[in-house]
């Protein structure tokens, strides 16, 4: 196994790393403490990530994008999460779609790719979580009692759709969306659940609340409303009942790029720590030489490469490799958002007073890298799913 990147890699990790430092970090702290989310909303650090090529990274050279693969993703994401969490989730977010839009109608999906490569701002959503239904959707309960409540009913060769979701990332702010809702409320999600592809100017859809966050403020959540909204039939992805296997692509592909952006936040906390503590003197010395400084570092550096490795394997796996170990994903979002949270507050302590202060950048790392404890799944569920597959013999640990 190579971990050497290539030439395209490297390049792509530098461009993605030089806007981070140039254009994201040094505005990130700024906008993180704005109220108004519509002057939060970093529109154009997005428009200069488009005329770069990184919003539409994965998506195929003939539409527009990169054709890069999900290491290559990850790699840029640890990048531009290290410059802002919330900044790197707007792009991560519209990146998921390059692994589904294959299984959408040729016609409807030549014309959606087209534009979201063309236009700066297109950002895309996944719509799955509801009041009732938060990570138990993703296969830790499935039963038809489950409280996911968005229903689509036929009407002719289309579908009407009906319900609420909530805490959807990119959801005020996206062009494009994923809907998950319930074809057939009498079967478990993993035969009735149904994927809808819809366009934000569709009759019958509106954006609800706007939800605050103590983390990831430059990426905005909302609920979503749908009122009788219709789908035409040519937007169902995949057919009917089967929103289980887009989900299924969605996590493969999507983990391990959320848990490239832990590894990038952690590596921000680590790096800034590492610079506070050769510049800080205390008894006499930079506080790096004394031991319990020294040993906090050396425990942050080796959480960050241990999480990075598992990223790559994960993302590698994911590209290469068939059969794949769906737990690879689950594992890595775990170790690096605990990895990442644990470098953020060990900075918090290497900075000492300050780092409590809103001047100096740690306190801003902690409350981004804690968002990702529970976002994208949270991690008791990630766990009981992990161990779930090893009793059931779906997995080997070799």
């Amino acid at each position: 196994m190579d971990f050497t990147l290539t030439d395209t890699q490297k390049a792509i990790q530098k461009m993605a790393r030089d806007f981070a430092v140039q254009e994201i970090e040094p505005v990130a702290a700024e906008r993180d403490r704005l109220v108004n989310w519509e002057e939060r909303m970093p529109w154009d650090l997005v428009e200069k990530a488009s005329a770069l090529g990184l919003r539409q990274l994965p998506y195929p050279e003939k539409y527009g994008g990169a054709g890069a693969d999900v290491l290559t993703c990850c790699i840029a994401g640890e990048e531009l999460a290290a410059g802002d969490l919330g900044f790197a989730v707007n792009i991560d977010q519209t990146w998921k779609l390059a692994h589904i839009l294959d299984k959408v109608e040729p016609a409807v999906r030549d014309l959606w790719l087209e534009r979201l490569c063309r236009e700066p701002r297109f950002l895309t959503a996944i719509a799955l979580t509801e009041p009732g239904a938060g990570s138990d959707h993703q296969g830790l309960f499935d039963d038809p009692s489950i409280q996911l409540n968005t229903r689509a009913e036929r009407k002719g060769s289309g579908w009407v759709i009906n319900g609420l979701k909530h805490y959807i990332s990119n959801g005020p702010v996206a062009a494009l969306y994923v809907v998950a809702a319930r074809t057939d409320m009498r079967k478990s999600l993993r035969e009735g659940l149904t994927g809808f592809l819809v366009p934000r100017d569709t009759p019958g859809f509106s954006i609800g609340m706007v939800h605050e966050k103590i983390g990831q403020r430059l990426s905005m959540n909302s609920e979503l409303l749908f009122e009788n909204m219709e789908v035409p039939g040519d937007h169902l992805i995949l057919g009917e009942g089967k929103m289980w296997e887009i989900r299924g692509r969605l996590l493969s592909s999507g983990k391990p790029e959320a848990a490239a952006n832990c590894v990038g936040v952690g590596r921000a906390a680590f790096e800034k720590a590492l610079a506070h503590s050769r510049e800080r003197v205390q008894g006499g010395k930079p506080i790096a030489e004394h031991q319990a400084v020294a040993s906090m570092l050396a425990d942050m550096a080796i959480g960050l490469e241990t999480a990075r490795t598992m990223v790559y394997r994960t993302a590698w796996a994911v590209d290469h490799q068939e059969p794949y170990d769906f737990t690879l994903g689950w594992k890595a979002k775990i170790f690096a958002s605990e990895v990442a949270f644990e470098c953020a507050r060990k900075g918090v302590e290497i900075f000492g007073g300050a780092g409590i202060m809103q001047e100096a950048p740690m306190e801003k790392y902690l409350r981004d890298a804690s968002t990702f404890l529970h976002s994208d799944g949270t991690n008791q569920v990630l766990r009981l799913r992990t161990a779930k597959a090893y009793l059931e013999n779906r997995v080997s640990v070799f």
